[in-house]
């Protein structure tokens, strides 16, 4: 679908987003700026703009950039010419280092450094063809950011979210699945929820994995 809504709109590129869940979230929003349109990290969006809301009460920056991302080649072929205008984004980080006196290892608890980054979206300010589609969070975005056991963004809930779309694809075409009960789809067996016509009327009593069509 977003393949065939940048094509059709001849678009030289295009970006999936979804609507931001809190003005914290850590990521991203595609946003308006001057006579174009960019991506804002969150660590240069102040807490101002973040909780801003529109007249309906939602937020006014609400456009999650996921990074799933469109481009032609012929937009590609012209990126070079483009990069000495780009603007670094800057990020500050905590960098370990040497002591040069002691030869101490240092592992700083602050940041101490900046680091200057360009991103694969840094292209948009450069084009007035972009194409933009809003999503469905629960079916095309659980980033996965953060080590085990953080508060967010962690192999558990994209394992989660995960699970839960498969879930959803199997009780849609007819499986009975009680709560507690895991059954995880892979890919050789259906990619987006397609192919499971054979699953109706079958109820999954026990944690299991779907590898092929034959488990079917």
């Amino acid at each position: 679908m977003f393949v065939g809504c940048c094509i059709e709109r001849n678009a030289a590129c295009g970006a999936k987003v979804v609507r931001k869940h809190v003005p914290t979230e850590s990521v991203g929003v595609l946003a308006q700026r001057g006579d174009g349109y960019a991506v804002i990290e969150y660590s240069e969006l102040s807490r101002e703009k973040a909780e801003m809301t529109d007249s309906t009460g939602r937020l006014a920056f609400w456009a999650a950039n996921i990074a799933n991302h469109f481009y032609t080649t012929d937009f590609l072929d012209s990126v070079e010419a483009m990069e000495r205008k780009m603007a670094f984004h800057i990020a500050r980080k905590k960098i370990a280092n040497v002591d040069i006196e002691t030869g101490e290892l240092i592992k700083p608890t602050e940041p101490n450094g900046m680091k200057l980054e360009l991103f694969v979206f840094d292209v948009f300010p450069f084009t007035r063809d972009l194409v933009v589609l809003e999503v469905d969070r629960a079916e095309e975005f659980s980033p996965l950011k953060n080590a085990p056991g953080a508060k967010a963004d962690t192999p558990e809930t994209s394992r989660r979210d995960l699970l839960a779309q498969q879930r959803r694809w199997l009780i849609a075409a007819g499986a009975s699945i009680p709560e507690g009960v895991e059954v995880e789809v892979l890919p050789e067996v259906s990619y987006a929820g397609e192919g499971l016509a054979s699953v109706a009327g079958k109820e999954f009593t026990a944690t299991t994995v779907l590898a092929s069509p034959a488990d079917l």
